[in-house]
């Protein structure tokens, strides 16, 4: 088999015009190059260097053949130094791709970090997969993320995390519905209420959906979207009842809106910054987590 080392020396013959030459360069001897050169020979069937009448290789006039496998080191010998310049590139985080799962009702908590980690690694190009938690759970298992954040703290076996926020489950109600003035509210007393809830790709309309079957009822849906902001609106509009988590429900409590936190069961919006165990973390990956991991108190709005 062809090896790099022959190949640098072939090379270096051709490029100094001598054998001695460039054995002093490469740091060995002249028979050792010959050899290689002679290997190469008998491996690929062809001579390299044109010989003189003694049968001795003369300096270093290449046969066709041997032009031609020159050419073929040279490209090797370049891709082989733009593939250690990418390892030090990467691994210095000099250069690569940092791909993240953000669900709506979680990435405008981690601009704060994401500016952050981008001051910090300018060169690192950001690339964002903005679906619901089921969708990242699915692309974090096909391995075409690096990393995601996920609803729930029980992840599956082959997923680590770090947990990133934990909120409590706020009712809003329009302002002059029967909930004015109450602080909690247990999800039971909703049965009869028109839902507006999100998207089935959100992994928080599951966790809805799942409660009320627990407490008894199959909730009345009037409409879903993937816009928080628009489901808080139609609240407004008296349209029906929402569930929020109550980080999100302290950003509107300007409007004409009742929240009461959900009681019997209390449910929690709690975040994991997830990734798959069965593959290895790329250094940006890595550098990303490891600023989650230091700057959790800066997840918020």
């Amino acid at each position: 088999m062809v090896d790099i080392k022959t190949l640098t020396m072939l090379v270096e013959v051709v490029r100094r015009h001598s054998f001695s030459a460039a054995a002093e360069h490469l740091f060995v001897t002249q028979p050792t190059i010959s050899k290689a050169i002679n290997s190469l020979e008998q491996e690929l069937g062809v001579s390299l260097f044109q010989k003189g009448e003694s049968g001795r290789k003369r300096e270093v006039t290449l046969t066709y053949m041997g032009e031609l496998i020159y050419q073929h080191a040279q490209n090797i010998l370049a891709e082989q130094q733009k593939l250690y310049a990418t390892v030090a590139q990467v691994g210095s985080l000099k250069k690569g791709k940092l791909t993240l799962g953000l669900p709506p009702l979680g990435s405008v908590l981690l601009s704060a970090l994401i500016a952050r980690f981008h001051e910090r690694y300018p060169d690192i190009q950001l690339i964002f997969l903005e679906v619901g938690a089921n969708g990242i759970e699915q692309a974090l298992a096909d391995k075409s993320i690096d990393v995601g954040i996920l609803l729930g703290a029980q992840l599956r076996p082959d997923f680590a995390g770090i947990s990133i926020i934990e909120s409590p489950m706020y009712v809003l109600s329009h302002e002059h519905a029967q909930w004015r003035g109450r602080e909690q509210i247990a999800l039971r007393e909703l049965q009869h209420e028109p839902f507006l809830l999100y998207s089935d790709t959100f992994t928080l309309n599951n966790l809805i959906v799942q409660a009320a079957h627990g407490a008894g009822f199959e909730p009345k849906v009037v409409c879903k979207s993937s816009q928080w902001e628009f489901i808080v609106k139609m609240v407004e509009s008296n349209m029906g009842i929402a569930l929020l988590p109550q980080v999100f429900a302290e950003q509107v409590a300007h409007l004409h809106i009742n929240q009461a936190k959900l009681v019997e069961p209390q449910l929690n919006w709690h975040l994991s910054m997830a990734w798959n165990t069965t593959a290895a973390l790329s250094p940006a990956a890595q550098a990303w987590t490891d600023i989650v991991a230091a700057n959790k108190q800066h997840i918020h709005f």
